[in-house]
Order: structure tokens, then sequence, then C-alpha cells
């Protein structure tokens, strides 16, 4: 691998750098999403911009003669939580940027296998995946407005992936010119997007970071990998950056490696890592999964011209995290929702509903011949049944609950069964804003007879 870098400054005093790289590949189908085949790149070196504080405002704060107001999240976390509780979300949220064809580059073979991976993996968690193909540095930065400017009230997590060539610090390829990845970063930034504020927000890199191999080395005993939690104690404000993580498929410096038939080591050992382990393992760990996946498992033979040996390349995945709660992949009410106490924790027995399986989807639309609200039914009779516990004095929802109980299983049932789902959903939905418990309550949302 050869590798010229010059500088020189353009009329206004500006520093240009003159990279080029030149990479014979050896004959087989992996290859590096890196700099490869591709004319001079001249780079203007500057300084990114970024907010300045006196330019985050509060809601209400006037600037000039207007007044700033940001709308409330309605569906912010509590500050005691745990985890992302993406149970409780309907749907998430993930683009997909696939450069497979780039002016000066050979085509990126391989990369569909990538984004095909993507599509199955995250569509099983309620993600709506939206595939851009080939855009230019241009629509890239419109897709990103777009996707700043959208509501994500309703969705539990959203993420971004790149699957591109790339280079030193931090800079991607779109079709035409270099993107910088802080450019998708900033739009993940809350102080204007207060639909994001505590939803967990992932960018998914899969892209060179330099030119220079990483060489394996043999390893006599592989140590522990330690994770450090820090617990959140402060007041209930959050950093700009908080809940942010970013997974990159190589180390600082390092290529990766694009395999042209199955796709890259990294997707590829992500999806596959996810497949296996998700929903019972937080995606931070499922990440040391795939970087020692990626870092063991996987390797590629190459010549060595010069001495004359077999080198045997590497590939280091590296994940940096501002998640301040666990990540569960998990779908919709996968495990039936359960209610949370005002000091954040998730009691047993008595506070979780555990008896019935909530319906994979509970806002039904019409009943007809459909018998989905029999499992909606015996949800709510368990919410019921907490809500009585945490009010003894309440004689209406006690009359429900009462009656409820003596409605056995068997058709002979189901009008009755029927009918109190309506009724107990129209009670409960007017206690809601005067109970907590009830915020994370799935009414039935069957259109009520007139």
């Amino acid at each position: 691998m050869d590798f010229w870098t010059t500088r020189e400054k353009d009329s206004a005093g500006n520093i240009l750098v003159q990279e080029y790289e030149s990479l014979s590949l050896s004959p087989n189908q992996n290859h590096l999403d890196a700099s490869l085949y591709n004319p001079p790149v001249y780079r203007e070196v500057s300084v990114e911009d970024s907010v300045a504080d006196d330019e985050i405002q509060s809601p209400g704060i006037e600037i000039g003669e207007t007044e700033r107001t940001i709308p409330y999240n309605i569906k912010a976390l509590n500050k005691h939580e745990t985890t992302y509780k993406l149970e409780t979300f309907e749907k998430n949220y993930l683009m997909v940027f696939n450069q497979e064809n780039i002016e000066g580059y050979k085509p990126r073979l391989g990369t569909e296998k990538d984004v095909e991976v993507l599509e199955n993996t995250f569509s099983k968690y309620g993600f709506e995946v939206q595939v851009h193909k080939d855009f230019n540095k241009a629509e890239i930065l419109e897709a990103l407005r777009i996707f700043k400017e959208k509501d994500f009230t309703d969705y539990g997590c959203v993420a971004v992936a790149v699957l591109t060539h790339g280079t030193y610090d931090g800079m991607l390829r779109a079709k035409d010119q270099q993107f910088s990845e802080s450019e998708i970063i900033n739009h993940f930034k809350t102080h204007d997007k207060p639909t994001l504020i505590t939803k967990p927000k992932l960018l998914i890199i899969q892209a060179c970071r330099g030119s220079m191999p990483i060489r394996g080395v043999f390893a006599k005993q592989i140590g522990k990998i330690h994770k450090d939690v820090d617990e959140d104690l402060g007041p209930y404000t959050l950093p700009i950056e908080s809940d942010i993580l970013v997974f990159h498929s190589s180390y600082m410096g390092n290529p990766s490696h694009r395999d042209e038939v199955h796709g890259s080591w990294f997707i590829q050992a992500l999806c596959r890592e996810i497949d296996r382990l998700s929903p019972a393992v937080d995606f931070e760990s499922i990440t040391t999964e795939v970087k020692r996946a990626v870092a063991i498992d996987m390797e590629h033979e190459e010549y060595n011209r010069i001495t004359g040996d077999i080198d045997i390349n590497k590939q280091m995945p590296v994940m940096s995290s501002s998640l301040i709660r666990k990540l569960y992949l998990k779908k919709y009410i996968e495990n039936g929702p359960s209610l949370t106490l005002c000091d954040g924790e998730v009691s047993t027995n008595k506070n979780e509903v555990t008896d019935g399986a909530a319906p994979e989807t509970p806002l039904l639309t019409q009943f007809g011949p459909c018998l989905c609200f029999l499992d909606h039914f015996d949800y709510l009779r368990q919410c019921l049944r907490h809500f009585v516990e945490d009010n003894p004095d309440d004689v209406i929802a006690g009359s429900y609950l009462d009656l409820s109980e003596t409605f056995e299983a068997g058709a002979e049932f189901n009008t009755s069964k029927e009918t109190m789902v309506r009724h107990i959903t129209q009670y409960l939905e007017k206690k809601v804003s005067d109970d907590f418990n009830l915020k994370y309550l799935y009414l039935y949302k069957n259109k009520f007879p007139s």
C-alpha cells in the first residue's frame, strides 16, 4: 500500500490536504472500505461548526422581539427509569445511507447484503426502515434535515446506519464528496428536538477510518471485558449529547473489511448477535459480543511484497456511548407491560402484569369475528386490580373489578367481556392524569358505540 500526503494553501490562506492512496488487493473477495481507486482528494482543514452555549435557549426565553417555545415531550422517561422501555413504544426508526456506487471508486459489492440483514433484524423489533441508496452530499443533508423535523413522540428509538467508504477524522463518503459523521451526530442532539429527549439514538458506521491495517497477534490468554456503569444521581436535566451511541466498524486510523458475496464483517456480526441475544441482553453488551466476534473470529491473509511473508489483517470495532439507561431491543409489549412505581422500581407479583399476555397489537380498530379483545380484557383486568389496590375507596373501579372477576373462560362470556373491556377503558382513561402508573397503560381504542 502506498500513501502520499501534500499540503498547500489556497488564496484565502486555508490549508488544503491532498491525499492519495494506491492499494493492490490480493486476489480474493475481501475489500477495504477506504480510499481505493480514487483520484486525489482535496479536503479543507477546519473546525466543525458547533452550537454555542448562548444559542441554546430554554422554552419561553425571548429572542429579539419574538419568543421561542419548545413543545413538551409528553413521553419523556421518568428520571428513575433504568431502561429505555422500548416495549412501551409501538415503533422505532432506522434510516440507512447505503453508498454502493461512489464517484472515483469501484462499486462496493456486498453492501446490499448488509442492507438486507439490517432490514431483517431491526424490523423484528418494530423499526421502520428507510433506505437511501447512493445519495450525494446535498441529498444526505436534506434527508437529515427532514429527520431533524420529524415528530418522534411515538418512537422509542431512532438509528442511522451509514455504509460507505471513509477515511481519517470521521470523514465519510457521499456519492460525490465527503461529509463528516459529526453532521449526523449534531442532528441527534436534543436542544431543539424535544421529541428525542430521553430516547436512545444509535449511529452505526460501516466504513474505514484510515488505511493502516491491524496486524494479527497471538494471544496466550484473553482477559475479561469489564464495563463501568455510572449512576446518574443529579437533577433531572440532561446534556444535549446524552442518550447517543456510536458504533464504528473499525478502530481510528484502520480499515474495515467487506466481503463482496456475504457483506461486511461488522454489519453481519452485529445483526447476527442482535438476533441471537435480543431482547434478553442489552444493546451495549451486545456490542461487546460483536467486537469480540469480529476481533477474534475474522481475519484476512494478505501477501506482504516487502517481507515475503503472509500478513494476517484484523479489524477492531469501536463503540462510544452516552446512553444513561439500559437499551433492550424489545417488541411492543413483548412480555406484557409492567407498571412502574413512583420510586422507579418495578415490583414483582403485586404490581407487575404477569398473568395473561397482553395482545401484540392492542389498539384494535374493530371487533368483527376477531376475539383479540379477550387478551385485552385479561390485561385490563390485571391493571384494574392494581388500580383498586392503590385506590381502595374507588367504588366504581371496585365494582368493575368484582364484576369482571365473575367472567369465566368460555364463549358464553365473550359478549360480556367485550362490553366490560370498553367500560374499563372509558373509566381508567379518565384517571390517567391523576395516577402516575396509568401513564403507561394500553387502553382499548376501539370506537365505542354511540
